[in-house]
């Protein structure tokens, strides 16, 4: 199929990183995103499956593009259409499916087609929420656009030679390319090394703002772009013109009338003899898209409640800390806290007063007095904090005793009277072998031998080292 060689063509590194967030964010060990064939379905992007492809009868993501919606199956187990499926009683053991199809147009004229779907796997088990449904729907259309993206890229390819033919034909074959930049937000530029002037054509003017000219001075068309990206566009241009090496950028940009744009810009050598005597290639207004890959990744890494870290930003941002601190020989310590008759409030004063519970616990770890501390919430009624500042760390005790303190949340119910308070686990980065499941692990002892002594109180698994 042409449609699924490009897509296997159209596999990034991006792509991979939303599958990864996906299975952190909903706490599944496999992820995919499929892509059906005639007599199997293929996995552009897998994590925590072995196999490529799986035979096309066998595919629970087939059952979802054939209805069009969300497919969710809490337990295969239960289900006469998947529990005797060998993916269900052998490798890899599925229990627990949701997946929501992918729809792509193949040409910009065409209608959208369901081609696979973005599935979440657990080998046990297990409930889903309509919360869970949206977000993995919004998964999905996230998918979809990188990979309609990358289908446009690898189709502007395709047509380059095309498109140079077109210019040939006069004034019919400028029309149509004209079309053809507006539908897909992209204009070409030809850079002369002699005279180090630029050549756009109309997309180019249209994405700048500015009224058309004849050539552009290279130092006025690299003023568009922050310091930052400028550098980097500077450094390809000289590559590619010393030594004929094509790029490819993702750049921030800001038209002539100061509105911030994200661009993409591929660009090639134009030899003479073997010679480079100009830089030729296309520029796209790709802004839309990296704003919605952008809120995905802010939606994955902030917890939606409390609009703090989320378990996904969590892990990452600590194990960042740890390796950085045994670079640095400097301090790490991790707190875990667990919130004490959190159920108590959800089921006398409801899950909206269970909320408002939790915000207010976010806003005491965010405390300036904190010094940024990272606050995340690992899920449920459980928090954690990360502290990176030798001042607090040197005082761990006497943060624990004040948080513990300031985690005091008085209720009345109907039931009666009764206070919400906190358990806090400590523990501290001690050697070059140390990683975070270490401080895990020693915080989470903490934390479970404070609840043994007393409820609303604190331990730290390791004295300070003197």
């Amino acid at each position: 199929m042409y449609l699924l060689d490009n897509l296997l063509e159209a596999r990034d590194e991006g792509l991979a990183d939303l599958v990864e967030a996906g299975s952190v964010l909903f706490d599944c060990p496999m992820a995919i995103v499929s892509a059906l064939d005639t007599d199997c379905q293929r996995f552009l992007v897998r994590r925590g499956i072995a196999a490529e492809q799986t035979p096309i009868e066998q595919s629970f993501c087939r059952i979802a593009v054939a209805q069009d919606s969300l497919l969710v199956v809490p337990d295969t187990h239960l289900d006469a259409r998947f529990r005797e499926n060998p993916l269900v009683t052998g490798d890899p053991n599925i229990r627990f499916y949701a997946g929501a199809p992918l729809r792509l147009r193949p040409h910009p004229d065409a209608p959208a087609t369901g081609i696979g779907a973005f599935c979440v796997i657990d080998s046990k088990p297990r409930a889903f929420t309509a919360a869970d449904s949206a977000r993995l729907i919004s998964f999905a259309r996230g998918v979809e656009a990188m990979l309609q993206s990358r289908l446009s890229s690898i189709a502007l390819s395709e047509d380059a030679v095309l498109l140079k033919a077109m210019l040939a034909e006069k004034e019919r074959a400028q029309r149509q390319f004209r079309q053809a930049e507006r539908l897909t937000s992209i204009g070409c530029w030809r850079l002369d090394l002699g005279t180090g002037r630029a050549i756009w054509s109309e997309g180019i003017y249209d994405i700048h703002r500015v009224p058309v000219t004849e050539t552009e001075a290279l130092d006025d068309a690299l003023s568009y772009y922050p310091p930052t990206d400028r550098q980097r566009l500077k450094a390809a241009l000289d590559a590619a013109a010393q030594s004929g090496t094509c790029f490819d950028l993702e750049l921030d940009f800001v038209a002539a009338n100061g509105t911030a744009k994200r661009v993409r810009t591929i660009g090639e050598p134009e030899l003479e003899e073997g010679r480079v005597v100009a830089l030729i290639g296309v520029l796209q207004d790709v802004t839309e898209r990296h704003r919605s890959i952008t809120e995905l990744s802010k939606r994955a890494n902030t917890d939606e409640v409390t609009l703090i870290a989320s378990r996904h930003k969590f892990v990452s941002y600590i194990d960042s800390c740890v390796d950085k601190a045994k670079i640095s020989r400097e301090r790490l310590a991790l707190m875990l806290i667990d919130l004490d008759h959190f159920k108590q409030v959800n089921d006398t004063l409801g899950h909206a007063a269970g909320d408002d519970l939790l915000r207010a616990v976010a806003l005491v770890l965010r405390s300036p007095w904190l010094n940024d501390s990272l606050a995340a919430r690992l899920g449920g009624d459980e928090f954690a904090l990360v502290l990176t500042d030798p001042g607090l760390i040197a005082r761990l005790p006497e943060i624990a005793a004040q948080l513990a303190e300031q985690l005091r949340f008085p209720r009345k119910s109907t039931a009666g009277d009764f206070t919400v308070s906190a358990t806090i686990g400590c523990s501290e980065l001690i050697g070059p072998t140390d990683n975070r499941h270490d401080l895990l692990q020693r915080a989470d002892r903490a934390l479970y031998r404070a609840k043994a002594q007393e409820r609303g109180s604190f331990c730290i698994d390791k004295p300070l080292a003197a």
